[in-house]
């Protein structure tokens, strides 16, 4: 299992370019989980691609994380970096 940040919660270039990466690569993404704690704001999206699951996670303070699979990971945040 891998967690990468790939940048700022507030970037939302960055998370529509995830999601048109998913997208190319034929999969979805999903709303599924959000949590408000004080000042801490927390979002949990369900990716499901053709060869596997991913999760996105958009955390105040700590960034837009993408985790899951090692190899998946590491593909997607590749593209998603280019």
């Amino acid at each position: 299992m891998r967690k990468i940040v790939l940048g700022s919660e507030c970037d939302d270039a960055l998370f529509a370019k995830l999601c048109a990466v998913i997208e190319s690569l034929g999969g979805s993404v999903a709303d599924a989980e959000w949590v408000l704690g004080g000042s801490q704001e927390l979002t949990r999206f369900a990716i499901k691609l053709p060869n596997g699951t991913l999760e996105a996670i958009s955390e105040t303070y700590i960034g837009l994380l993408l985790r899951g699979e090692d190899d998946l990971v590491l593909a997607v945040s590749s593209l998603v970096r280019t």
